[in-house]
């Protein structure tokens, strides 16, 4: 069942603001069932027969460890999620203009709605891949109600249009996102508010294997580091509108030259611009600043987020966004290198952040694992998220010069205590967290339609996996509520949009994004877990068009355990 809502005001940014600072001043404890995150692997048993091909050769040209990503997405509006899975390839010295042959393309899986999955890439026409895949997401940039595919390359990048009719066309040319550098990571966000997602794309190093050279640490024969070749400049192309985009890149005061692999539109002072987070592979993190005409400033160093707490710029890989500590307001979790700790940076709502890793519990898990795809997710709707992190090395033989470290690792997930720390939950979590794999994308989606967060973990020359959550087996269950945003005056999928569900016992907030993780996308609907709640009082919707629309239920039946439907409201 899906419930459909449609009923807004208009309201500023500064009421906006002081709306959801009042909603958090005071916040209770939500009534929840006891239960422990669980998940099952699924991936074989769901028809996903995907292998990752890394092309390993001896000479060890980088992009062979880096890739590749996954998403969830809804391609076909059948109302299931798909999976879309990006391959690799094998480099070649000699021809530039692809780097992979058929057997070796990128994989989409049809949802069939009862748990499996069908290889549907040739019929929707996706067969064709340009360059070694890193990574994808998905994002209706033309605003006509379908799901559309951007690919990130070694090499060309690629945009395919979704037809509506189950197919896609190759756009690429027409809207001129072909983006010829290293890419790795993306995102969609309307940085000028025209209701138009524009597009940012983080490039890495500035690296061609005909002259690539050998690296050797300690006598041995190593993936050569960021530090051995120059970053370059990422790439932000604005949505003209009509199906195309220009490169703003230099207009908009984006001059630094970095070694992004991961990228985030996120409004991180909650001004209804939204700004871009960039993770930087051992060079400063990015926050650039939305500036509001157009440009933008990086106010990283002075925000607290270039550089970890002991003021050292990390091996920054993935970005998890989420309000983990319900205060109202969006904080950042950035996985980085081993022996580095992962950064949690706390918004602390006055356009500061504090890393809080060390206070937060989550500094010992994470200084032997080497952090890649990373994701906020309430595996039990409980009200409070986990924090699910995917491990994997990058030096297929680390174990030769650092025996205590391994190039397939564990992945983790990480749950709230009473206390506000963090702990490790993964022991308990289901056997894959007790297998060890080359892991990188991350992305989250309830495949399933029954309320609770799945996960999919992409891998490096392995398969993937897809894990089932079972967090809530028991006969009694925490409560649900799914919001899908569909946006009028704002672009049509709400990212952007900030969303505040509340109910008698708490306010939770999320924000809607695109992007994130490493080189993956996640579902764009809302999940929120409500615990034993079973009346809703009010859901709230700041649009990036400055509406604010308000949805109350004193006088409705609440739409627990359902999916929510919220077209915004045209004001004119």
């Amino acid at each position: 069942m899906k419930t459909n809502f449609c009923f807004s005001l208009g309201i500023n940014t500064a009421t906006l603001l002081l709306i959801s600072l009042l909603f958090f001043t005071s916040i209770a404890t939500l009534n929840a069932v006891e239960t422990t995150p669980h998940f099952t692997e699924q991936t074989q048993r769901a028809g996903i027969h995907f292998k990752h091909t890394n092309g390993a050769s001896k000479e060890k040209y980088l992009p062979e460890t880096m890739g590749s990503g996954g998403l969830f997405f809804d391609y076909n509006n059948d109302g299931y999620l798909d999976i879309y899975l990006v391959n690799g390839g094998t480099i070649s010295t000699t021809r530039q203009d692809t780097y992979r042959d058929p057997k070796q393309a990128n994989v989409l899986y049809r949802n069939r709605g009862d748990g499996t999955f069908v290889d549907a890439t040739v019929a929707a026409g996706l067969q064709q891949n340009s360059g070694y895949g890193m990574g994808c997401l998905s994002a209706d940039y033309d605003n006509d109600g379908d799901a559309d595919l951007y690919l990130t390359n070694f090499g060309r990048n690629q945009l395919y249009r979704n037809n509506g009719d189950g197919t896609f066309t190759d756009a690429t040319s027409y809207a001129g996102v072909g983006d010829g550098s290293w890419s790795v990571s993306a995102t969609f966000g309307d940085y000028n508010l025209d209701g138009y997602l524009d597009l940012y794309v983080a490039n890495y190093l500035d690296y061609r294997p005909e002259t690539a050279h050998a690296c050797f640490l300690e006598g041995v024969h190593i993936y050569c580091g960021p530090h051995e070749y120059p970053g370059v400049r990422d790439t932000l192309y604005r949505n003209n509108g009509d199906g195309t985009f220009t490169d703003v890149t230099a207009r908009a005061g984006l001059h630094n030259a970095g070694k992004g692999l991961g990228a985030l539109f996120t409004d991180d002072n909650n001004d209804g611009s939204p700004d871009i987070f960039v993770a930087n592979d051992a060079v400063p993190d990015f926050l650039y600043r939305n500036n509001g005409d157009g440009t933008f400033t990086d106010i990283a160093v002075t925000a607290g987020v270039a550089y970890n707490s002991e003021g050292r710029a990390t091996a920054s890989m993935g970005i998890a966004n989420g309000d983990y500590d319900n205060d109202g307001r969006a904080d950042i979790f950035i996985t980085n290198f081993s022996l580095e700790i992962n950064s949690l940076f706390h918004n602390d709502g006055d356009g500061f952040y504090t890393m809080t890793t060390f206070e937060a519990g989550l500094a010992d898990p994470s200084f032997s694992q080497l952090g890649f795809g990373t994701q906020f997710l309430d595996a039990d709707n409980d009200g409070t998220l986990e924090l699910f992190v995917a491990n994997g090395h990058v030096w297929d033989n680390v174990s030769e010069i650092t025996p205590s470290l391994s190039y397939k690792q564990r992945c983790q997930i990480f749950g709230r205590t009473d206390t506000g720390k963090f702990r490790d939950l993964s022991e308990t979590a289901g056997s894959f967290f007790k297998r060890a794999i080359v892991a990188r994308g991350v992305a989250v989606g309830d495949y399933n339609n029954d309320g609770a967060p799945d996960v999919l973990v992409t891998a490096c020359a392995e398969s993937p996996v897809l894990l089932r959550n079972e967090s809530q087996a028991a006969p009694r269950k925490n409560s649900w509520v799914k919001i899908r945003l569909v946006g009028i005056e704002s672009n049509r999928d709400g990212i952007g949009a900030k969303v505040w569900l509340h109910t008698d016992q708490t306010t939770q907030f999320r924000e809607v994004t695109c992007g994130g993780s490493y080189a993956s996308d996640s579902d764009h609907h809302l999940l929120f877990g409500i615990g034993t709640q079973e009346t809703l009082q009010s859901i709230k919707v700041g649009w990036l068009s400055g509406h604010l629309q308000t949805i109350d239920f004193s006088k409705t039946e609440s739409p627990i355990n359902d999916v929510i439907h919220i077209t915004e409201d045209r004001l004119n």
